[in-house]
């Protein structure tokens, strides 16, 4: 009896509680929720990777063509060529609000990006741009070595690669000798117009290039991007932001393979950041933000690399708009959506 007796109390209990929850739907009245930005910071760091390849006939290049500086190994190597700071505005947790409309407040239309941010008050939305894509573009390589030679039967039938050696740098002669009767008009037969001159130029140099790095080797350049994000939450001092391995590349902050590169963000405005926005306070309020200026440089430790200014919205201060200015007939309030800034109040 008396567990009969307790479950029938908590089953009273239980449906009075659902219909509490489920009745006070209704009555709210619908929000909109809005966010202010915090930014995101973008470093995109550009490397040359170097690619050395020695050629077939190295061994004959100082017998033949009188040189000694030639590729004998394959190598690879990288080095830094330049690093960029692009910010990007994000939503942010701690400065997300809930706001009611009232009938009484000129403020009902409230313009957000695709991201939720918000950017104005009884304004169009603004257009948003669709990010740049950056596509690799691999590199399609012919095979020199591979490819028949430009060489005649003799040649090309002896069968060893000492012949072959001899038979490609006597073309690279013959394409000399060619080339200087075209610059000293000596030749029996000149181009007809400055067009043909130019490409029969192109063509010996392209030619003399290819049978040349059969015995110099070759070496390949190829610039790569590579993008960091970093979303600050205070100020850094000295952080290994990444390290380059001239053999590896862009490699991680621990790995002690390559060499440190640094960051840090230094404050600029000390008031600006003594407070923090309170959480959501009273209904139909409206937020901007005053960001806070900082100095951001990056750099191996004794040289500096980069070094800029940016507004980082989430160090700044939340503002409440006075409930005054809504009250105002066909207002209207613009807000910087990277930032969180106050731009103009009509």
């Amino acid at each position: 009896m008396k567990k009969l007796f307790l479950l029938a109390i908590l089953f009273v209990l239980t449906m009075k509680a659902m219909s509490q929850v489920s009745s006070s739907f209704p009555g709210e009245e619908p929000a909109i929720i809005y966010a202010l930005p915090k930014a995101e910071l973008c470093i995109e760091v550009v490397t040359e990777k170097t690619t050395q390849k020695p050629g077939p006939f190295y061994r004959y290049s100082e017998r033949y063509l009188a040189t000694n500086k030639v590729i004998t190994e394959e190598k690879t190597s990288y080095r830094l060529k330049s690093i960029q700071i692009v910010p990007h505005a994000v939503p942010d947790p701690a400065r997300t609000y809930s706001f009611v409309p009232t009938g009484n407040l000129q403020s009902s239309h409230l313009s957000l990006t695709s991201t939720g941010i918000l950017c104005g008050v009884n304004v169009p939305a603004e257009i948003e741009g669709a990010a740049p894509q950056v596509s690799a573009l691999s590199l399609k390589e012919n095979s020199k070595q591979d490819a028949l030679l430009p060489l005649g039967e003799e040649y090309m039938l002896a069968g060893s690669e000492i012949k072959l050696a001899e038979g490609a740098a006597k073309q690279i002669y013959r394409i000399r000798e060619s080339r200087l009767g075209l610059l000293t008009a000596d030749a029996e037969k000149l181009p007809a117009d400055g067009d043909s001159f130019k490409s029969m130029l192109e063509g010996m140099n392209k030619m003399e290039r290819e049978l040349t790095e059969l015995f110099v080797g070759k070496t390949i350049a190829e610039t790569q991007i590579q993008k960091l994000y970093l979303t600050p939450t205070n100020e850094i001092t000295n952080d290994v932001l990444f390290r380059l391995s001239a053999l590896k590349g862009l490699v991680n902050a621990d790995d002690l393979s390559g060499t440190p590169y640094y960051i840090s963000i230094k404050l600029l405005d000390v008031k600006q950041n003594s407070g923090k926005a309170k959480a959501k306070t009273e209904k139909g309020g409206i937020y901007y933000i005053l960001p806070a200026s900082t100095q951001v440089t990056i750099g191996d430790g004794v040289n500096t690399l980069l070094s800029g200014q940016f507004y980082i919205p989430q160090f700044g201060i939340a503002i409440p708009l006075p409930e005054s200015i809504f009250k105002q007939p066909g207002m209207k309030v613009q807000l910087d959506a990277q930032t969180g800034r106050l731009l103009r109040v009509e």
